[in-house]
């Protein structure tokens, strides 16, 4: 288990999950175990899975990563109470924050389920190491994606010193998450830091 925040052992149709126990993130415990039962359930064929807090946070490396995200969301965050929870509220790190505790998950996990569930349209980026890692948006929405591995653009939410950085959704004039589109989209935006991990996760938000 070391370095690994869950794993997943299964042989003749029986498995053991292990987690790494969090007193101070207690969410996170329940999500590791619902990831795990997403590999119990979506990759029979696979024996072992050996997860880390990369793998936790993964919507854009390993597809099977991805499904295990998916299913731990949904699995801890039914669609209908999820639904009612979210109300018609504005999208904010505080909202998303209240949500993640009441249904005792992870942030980031809280945030893409409010990207897929709510009524708003949003691109979720996760930046990691100074580097865009991935992006995510619901789909029907046919939102333009955040170009990844490559640092966020200057003067946006997510690079301007913390002290100049907004606590709500507003338009940072100068920042440009989209410099391959001839013309630049409307955007709001709002990052929320996560300087232990030296990371940051963005929405954008498009009216």
């Amino acid at each position: 288990m070391k370095g690994a925040e869950g794993r997943l052992i299964r042989k003749n149709g029986i498995g053991v999950i292990n987690a790494v126990p969090s007193e101070l993130y207690p969410g996170k415990t329940r999500f590791t175990v619902a990831h795990e039962l997403g590999h119990w359930e979506l990759h029979e064929n696979t024996s072992q899975f050996l997860c880390n807090e990369e793998d936790m946070r993964d919507y854009g490396r390993s597809p099977m990563e991805i499904e295990a995200n998916h299913f731990a969301a949904e699995l801890l965050m039914p669609t209908f109470y999820f639904r009612k929870s979210c109300g018609r509220e504005f999208p904010s790190f505080e909202l998303i924050g209240k949500l993640a505790a009441e249904f005792e998950s992870t942030l980031t996990a809280t945030a893409i389920r409010y990207v897929d569930i709510s009524r708003h349209k949003i691109v979720l980026v996760w930046t990691y190491n100074g580097v865009v890692r991935w992006s995510y948006s619901r789909a029907e929405f046919k939102l333009p994606f955040v170009l990844t591995n490559r640092p966020p653009p200057p003067f946006s939410s997510a690079t301007v010193d913390e002290s100049d950085a907004r606590e709500e959704l507003d338009r940072y004039e100068d920042a440009n998450w989209f410099p391959e589109l001839s013309r630049v989209p409307e955007v709001l935006e709002l990052t929320k830091r996560m300087n232990n991990l030296d990371a940051g996760l963005t929405v954008l938000y498009f009216p």
